[in-house]
């Protein structure tokens, strides 16, 4: 039987700089005596905005399943990351499977200001492609997120497109795990691939 590597799934380190403006609008308006002649109507408006510091982001340790030998039919590989463990993170396999070395979550570390609440989006269509040997593929989807050190009140591992947060000390790291399909068939081989998450805070 033929071994796979997906191996080291990476995501560059991220500067994001999202500055959101907010704005109360407070109106008065003045009204001349009904009977009057000639009715007159005058509108006062007071704008106020807010400009957030930008967010800081940074992608210590990438997602890697170990090496894989093929079942006897279609199966999956799925890691589940630990809001205690770290990168550390359980890989449980179906079809008859074998997984052994490696079971690592992706690491993602960040710094915004003090008490803000974080949306991290998912890549789009919750899925993304691994490329290995001679064009050969494999799809990681059903991305699943943990809160880390920083984080509260949120859904972890939530089915979800977006997931949110609230950061309490202005530092915060979350772990990121999904599902590999691994076919019969797959070519043996390393295995690679990056996504890509978005982020906004208010």
């Amino acid at each position: 039987m033929e071994w796979g590597n997906p191996s080291r799934l990476r995501r560059d380190e991220r500067r994001t700089g999202r500055q959101h403006a907010f704005g109360v609008l407070l109106a008065v308006t003045t009204l001349a005596p009904f009977p009057a002649a000639a009715q007159q109507a005058q509108g006062y408006a007071l704008t106020r905005s807010e400009i957030l510091d930008p967010m800081i982001l940074q992608n210590p340790a990438d997602m890697d399943f170990g090496r894989i030998m093929p079942g006897t039919a279609n199966g999956t590989v799925v890691m589940t990351p630990s809001t205690t463990g770290g990168i550390v993170a359980a890989c449980t396999t179906t079809s008859g499977i074998v997984r052994t070395g490696n079971c690592r979550a992706a690491r993602f570390e960040g710094s915004i200001p003090f008490i803000f609440n974080l949306q991290i989006t998912k890549p789009a269509g919750d899925q993304v492609t691994l490329t290995g040997p001679a064009g050969a593929t494999m799809q990681l989807r059903r991305f699943t997120i943990a809160k880390g050190p920083g984080l509260m009140l949120g859904t972890d591992l939530a089915a979800t497109p977006t997931v949110s947060y609230w950061v309490l000390g202005g530092t915060f790291a979350f772990f990121v795990g999904g599902t590999l399909d691994v076919a019969r068939t797959q070519r043996a081989g390393i295995y690679t691939g990056s996504f890509t998450l978005s982020f906004n805070y208010n």
